[in-house]
């Protein structure tokens, strides 16, 4: 049997182990895969010691997923671009990181029909959540990219850091703002159903579509009060999750998964 974990404080929410469990049925596979609760202070310690147990992979959730990227051996270029990993495995004695959370998001706006080549996109906050999906977003040559955040200071940071890549664009968090988008994406923690959220008036003009990076058992508080603005076209980031978990899956185990038939058996 092999061996998986997600590691991250807190951890006991996470949807992984289900999701992983159900792709490992679509090809019969005999592993295990479980959340394990590992804080910052003991995430080296953790790391090595579950690669030495005979782990075959990790993956890592905030708040571990920067501490992730420093201790791999090798990073691919989008995890150096992000400065974040997501999924850790071994090969020989090296350690490996990825980050798969922007190609699971753009995988997942394809098949919603989001295509955001030449489109306007507007990023709801400049965390690592945003850092995490920019590169890939990059990729797929949009006309414009603007940040919209509360601190200017954070904001400046991203854009110089990327400035050598895309020319993004800051509009500060305001009580009233027009801003013209084609797809806005929320990568702020005020997404969840529990908390409360407000929005500048204006900033869902023209009825951009709209994608929450959370997720929740019904509408995220985001997209409510989107929906409250006026956008019709609502999305959060259940999709994401999969998808990007199917990333990981496959790097892992050497197979691709059928998303849309594990997404069928677990929330349908």
């Amino acid at each position: 049997m092999k061996n998986f974990a997600v590691i991250g404080s807190p951890i006991d929410h996470s949807l992984s182990p289900k999701i992983h469990r159900t792709y490992a049925e679509q090809f019969n596979l005999d592993l295990e895969y479980r959340p394990i609760e590992v804080k910052p202070e003991a995430f080296v310690e953790s790391v090595e010691r579950l690669f030495s147990e005979g782990f075959f992979g990790l993956n890592v959730t905030l708040p571990l997923k920067e501490l992730a990227f420093k201790i791999a051996d090798e990073r691919s270029s989008r995890a150096i671009l992000t400065g974040s990993v997501n999924t850790l495995w071994k090969e020989g004695s090296k350690l490996h990181g990825e980050t798969t959370d922007g190609e699971g998001l753009i995988r997942d706006l394809s098949k919603k029909g989001l295509n955001i080549n030449s489109k306007r996109l507007v990023i709801i906050g400049a965390g690592g959540s945003a850092r995490a999906i920019l590169p890939s977003l990059f990729e797929r040559n949009p006309t414009s990219i603007t940040v919209v955040n509360r601190s200017k200071e954070r904001a400046a940071d991203l854009i110089k850091d990327f400035a050598p890549f895309f020319r993004i664009s800051y509009l500060p968090l305001i009580e009233s703002m027009q801003s013209e988008a084609d797809l806005i994406i929320n990568t702020s923690s005020a997404g969840t159903l529990e908390q409360k959220i407000i929005l500048p008036k204006g900033i869902f003009r023209g009825s951009p579509s709209v994608y929450d990076l959370s997720y929740s058992s019904g509408i995220t508080s985001f997209n409510m009060e989107a929906k409250r603005q006026g956008a019709k076209d609502l999305h959060d980031g259940l999709g994401m999750l999969m998808e990007q978990a199917a990333i990981s899956f496959e790097i892992w185990n050497n197979r691709k998964p059928d998303v849309e038939r594990a997404y069928k058996t677990l929330f349908s």
